[in-house]
């Protein structure tokens, strides 16, 4: 046997804390026939040894492209870890829904999330589940074409437990049924009822009127549905409405079909509430909403106030301060009622109701020696009787008392404080579902169109079915809740047929593609349900002792262990060990202990017959009203009028069982049980729910401190769970969990594993079956695997992991290759351009460096120019400023005319010497009449410091004048030549300044002659 755990494979460690962690296989050796022994290190790098076979080993993780996957079906490994992470991995990128199979998974954000705008809405439209993410409006719109493409009724069951956001989940999912289905019919950005026709409109309007009346805060959830409920959208056929009709509901789900009506079911009514609620949990939303809503005024004359705590039906739970909200939501409460045709007298008088519950409420009930006491002058109870329209003496005498009818006579016998409290309790109760009952038929008459003929002309139907979760109570609470509970679970048992279903499924398809299969067995809660709901059953049970005047909660804790603690039921029906007064039945999700204390009480939970005769004959002629709808219509009325066409309706109606039975109106009353109310009710809905297709929302609440993105992953495993997730996981597993057409197989993910000859040519004539075989051939894969059906080819587990890894290994080849030749073709390219850079960079700077020198050569000629005018200026000025000088001070003697010779010879006048430093030569001051560029120093020798500063400066003789050609150096000038310029070819080979300052004699000087 291959082993799959090769050194480097990743697997997961069970984690007391986590559930879950991630690890790699270090080793794997083989340490007997089929078992093998791992070294695991984990994220922390602690190693671990694990020896066994098959699945005593760690789990296998999924290869990375699966596990974010948005279809929990399509993981190679099906296991819980894998599960478990792939709905963690996509919560942490913001998406909160994920398919599992034909399950929705919905992970509650606790925050509000920009998925239910009318553009998204007009986005999965006439999109099939699949196209698009995972969203509640992808299982809705399956419904609608499930439905349009066969005709048949629709189920859309929405579950989990209390806070996972089913409340919200259905709500958005009954918008969508009833909103425009083109985006030109909703200019409201923030609503989808712009653009709805009446029908639609009344169907939303539903939303808020439930809520405030069947919700309320728990501890786990703000908004927590206190009541099963079942909503149903009538279809019909276009060509089937009348005219005068087809202006009213002129809007189309699709080409064919048009909402023409709706209907309401509800079950389950937590009516305990109303008394009871325990610490830091909420009546029912409506009284605090009245108590917020209504003018001050207005809660004056009903004698209500704005601070809770005043009222013992409301200050149970603690401190209750005002919400911001209950007053916006009172308003928009208002507002659907008027939509459903509930008008403002009607109105008045339901707050009158509650309000006189609320009053009832506060009735002070003392205890004395031998009975129990109400003050005659109680205002609690003056106020109450005054809205409710009863007599006051009678309803205090049979608030105290109860009668006893034997065979001769009526007796009447006092009760205890604690019972009397009971009855007054029992009464609100009674009252208050009797309201909820008329709401709901109020709202089913405005959903049966103008004539009440809507069930009569709906062709099919589209149903939501909102069942509300678990709460867990602590033993003080137990007391008023535990037969609730008991039928809460019973509930979920009889409707968790949902692994039939996905098994039905899976066994369609393989008769659908003719291939080989063996039945696969899975674990079944009809154990349960007969336990339950079995002749001789906890509920039959129940309602035999409570109908017993003597009957009592030990009795019949002892009659449940006589008749149920037997081999047969030791699986379902257990006996703790330490309680005496309990007893434990395994449901489906967990074993749940229930102490039987009040169990007979809460069975029972009816109002006293005088009680009941009193409230029917009230003045108050709503409160009649509300009494013969919920008493009466059950059973006395049609389910559905007839249509003035005579047709019969071919929707079935979901029932409800009247809260009392009767034989006829003049009839006694006979008042049930709890349990048969609930039992009657779960009966009709289960053939409602057998007769539709059914597609189901599971919602999971990540945290139990309803933290924004907070993701408890042993919380969320106990849900995946209790919801039948990993059961149904476990049941794909047992068979082929991957299922795929021969073309999606071929084209879209695995022909790069054959031949990249064959591939493209066997794609171009679309022989996509023989690919699949090739594919299967290569990676080895074994027969017994997969199966090829006619159309489908189907692996069992773990055979899309190995396909994956030979693809990823595949492609990982192609992606190297590629990568190394896009880097050569890369490299070649960047050394072009790097060479033609280089090039063009070094021209550049070349005509850069060249506009630069031509720009200083011209500067510096530029600056020599203005220095030779600067320096011919300076001479100038000197000149002058000496001629001036010379002028005015002592002048130099020179010969007259008259001593000068004829020949030129000088005469006998006294001429004054010139020396010249550095020189030997003797000069001769110049005659008056020869130009003298400068004149010699006259009247002292210069001293040695202003000789040497003269001789490195070479600013005392000119340098700038060439030498003289004639060699003669004494001799003048010729005649016509500038003086200097000649030189001897001798001295041209000596250009250096040294040179010059001190070897080079001065240039001859035209001003100066020659003294002999």
């Amino acid at each position: 046997m291959t082993s799959p755990y090769s050194p480097g494979t990743r697997v997961w460690l069970d984690d007391s804390e986590q559930g879950w962690v991630p690890a790699e296989v270090s080793s794997c050796t083989k340490a007997a026939a089929d078992t093998f022994t791992l070294v695991v290190k984990d994220e922390n790098g602690r190693e671990t040894t694990h020896t066994g076979a098959g699945s005593s080993l760690p789990h296998l993780r999924n290869p990375p492209l699966l596990e974010s996957a948005d279809d929990l079906a399509t993981l190679s490994h099906l296991n819980e870890p894998s599960i478990l992470h792939a709905v963690q991995t996509r919560y942490a990128s913001r998406k909160i829904y994920t398919y599992s199979g034909i399950v929705l998974l919905s992970v509650n954000p606790f925050e509000p999330v920009p998925m239910y705008t009318p553009d998204i809405v007009q986005r999965y439209r006439e999109r099939t589940k699949g196209e698009l993410e995972p969203h509640l409006f992808a299982i809705a719109e399956d419904a609608y074409a499930a439905m349009t493409f066969d005709g048949k009724g629709q189920t859309i069951i929405v579950s989990g437990e209390s806070g996972s956001g089913k409340t919200e989940a259905a709500k958005l999912v009954i918008r969508f049924i009833a909103s425009p289905k083109t985006a030109q019919m909703n200019s409201d950005k923030n609503s989808f009822v712009e653009g709805a026709s009446q029908v639609e409109q009344q169907i939303q309007a539903t939303n808020p009127i439930l809520e405030a009346f069947g919700n309320a805060k728990t501890t786990r959830n703000d908004n927590s549905s206190r009541f099963g409920k079942y909503i149903q959208a009538s279809i019909a056929l276009r060509s089937l409405l009348w005219p005068r009709l087809t202006r009213v509901l002129q809007l189309l789900f699709d080409t064919n079909r048009l909402i023409v009506g709706g209907r309401v079911r509800t079950y389950l009514l937590e009516r305990s509430r109303l008394s009871y609620q325990a610490k830091t949990e909420r009546n029912y939303h409506i009284f605090y909403q009245l108590c917020a809503g209504l003018p001050s005024e207005r809660l004056e004359e009903l004698g209500l106030d704005t601070d809770y705590s005043k009222f013992h039906y409301l200050n149970q739970g603690g401190p209750s301060t005002s919400e911001l909200s209950d007053r916006d939501k009172f308003l928009a409460m208002r507002d659907a009622l008027g939509v459903v045709g509930i008008d403002a007298a009607q109105q008045t008088s339901i707050f009158q109701l509650l309000a006189a519950l609320l009053h009832l409420g506060n009735v002070s009930v003392t205890q004395t020696r031998t009975d129990a006491i109400i003050e005659d002058d109680d205002a609690s109870m003056l106020r109450a009787i005054e809205f409710l329209g009863v007599d006051a003496a009678e309803f205090k005498r049979w608030t105290i008392k109860k009668q006893i009818t034997t065979r001769s006579d009526k007796i009447a016998t006092a009760l205890t404080a604690s019972q009397a409290v009971g009855v007054r309790d029992s009464i609100a109760r009674f009252v208050y579902a009797c309201l909820f009952e008329w709401l709901v038929s109020a709202i089913n008459e405005s959903l049966a169109g103008r004539y009440g003929d809507a069930a009569s002309r709906a062709e099919t139907y589209v149903g939501v079915l909102d069942i509300y979760g678990f709460e867990h109570f602590d033993k003080a609470s137990a007391f008023p809740m535990q037969a609730f509970q008991l039928c809460l679970l019973d509930r979920l048992s009889t409707l968790s047929q949902f692994n039939t279903y996905v098994f039905k499924l899976a066994q369609e398809d393989y008769v659908k593609e003719k291939i080989q299969w063996t039945f696969i067995d899975f674990d079944d809660n009809q154990p349960t349900i007969d336990l339950i709901e079995g002749k001789l059953g906890i509920l039959a049970l129940l309602d035999e002792e409570s109908r017993l005047p003597l009957g009592s909660d030990a009795s019949l804790l002892q009659k449940l262990n006589a008749q149920l603690d037997k081999p047969a039921n030791k699986a379902v029906y257990k006996m703790p060990k330490f309680a005496n007064a309990a007893f434990t039945v395994a449901h489906y999700a967990l074993d749940v202990t229930y102490q039987v204390d009040g169990f007979l009480e809460k069975n029972r939970d009816t109002v006293p017959e005088e009680q009941l005769n009193l409230l029917t004959s009230s003045s108050n002629a709503f409160l009649r009203e509300v009494f013969d709808v919920a008493l009466h219509r059950g059973s006395a009325e049609a389910a559905d009028p007839p249509s003035p066409g005579g047709a019969v309706s071919k929707i079935p109606d979901p029932g409800r069982t009247s809260l009392v039975g009767f034989t006829g109106r003049t009839a006694s009353v006979k008042k049930p049980t709890l349990g048969s109310i609930f039992k009657g009710s779960l009966g009709t809905l289960m053939d409602m729910l057998r007769m539709t297709n059914v597609h189901y929302i599971r919602c999971l609440k990540p945290n139990q401190h309803k933290t924004a993105w907070e993701f408890n992953s042993l919380q969320v495993l106990a849900q995946l769970r209790a919801a039948g997730v990993i059961e149904t996981i476990r049941i794909s597993t047992a068979g082929y969990p991957s299922r795929w057409t021969f073309e999606d197989f071929s084209r879209r993910r695995y022909y790069p594993l054959i031949n990249w000859r064959e591939g493209p040519t066997l794609l171009k004539r679309e022989q996509f079956k023989r690919i699949c075989v090739l594919v299967l051939q290569k990676t080895s894969i074994n027969k017994s695997q997969f199966e090829m059906g006619e159309t489908k080819i189907f692996l069992r587990n773990g055979v899309l992991g190995t396909l994956e890894s030979a693809r990823t290994a595949k492609l990982n080849a192609i992606q190297f290759l590629q990568t190394n030749a896009r880097r050569l073709i890369a490299m070649r390219k960047y050394r072009h351009f790097q060479r033609s850079v280089v090039g063009i960079q070094s021209h550049w700077r070349g005509l850069q460096a060249r506009r630069a020198f031509k720009e200083v050569q011209q500067k510096a000629h530029r600056e020599a120019e203005a220095a030779k005018a600067k320096k011919a200026a300076k001479a100038a000025a000197e000149r002058e400023k000496k001629k001036a000088s010379k002028e005015a001070g002592r002048q130099t003697p020179v010969q007259s005319e008259k001593a000068v010779s004829e020949n030129g010879s000088p005469g006998k006048i006294k001429i004054r010497r010139m020396f010249s430093f550095g020189s030997k030569e003797r000069t001769t001051l110049a005659l008056p009449k020869q130009p003298s560029p400068e004149p010699p120093l006259i009247g002292r020798r210069p001293s040695k410091l202003e000789a040497a500063t003269k001789r490195l400066s070479r600013s005392w003789h000119d340098t700038d004048s060439p030498p003289r050609k004639s060699p003669n150096r004494l001799a003048p000038p010729a005649a016509g030549a500038p003086a200097g310029s000649s030189t001897s070819s001798s001295d041209s080979r000596f250009s250096t300044p040294i040179y010059e300052q001190f070897m080079k004699k001065p240039a001859w000087n035209a001003s100066t002659s020659l003294l002999h």
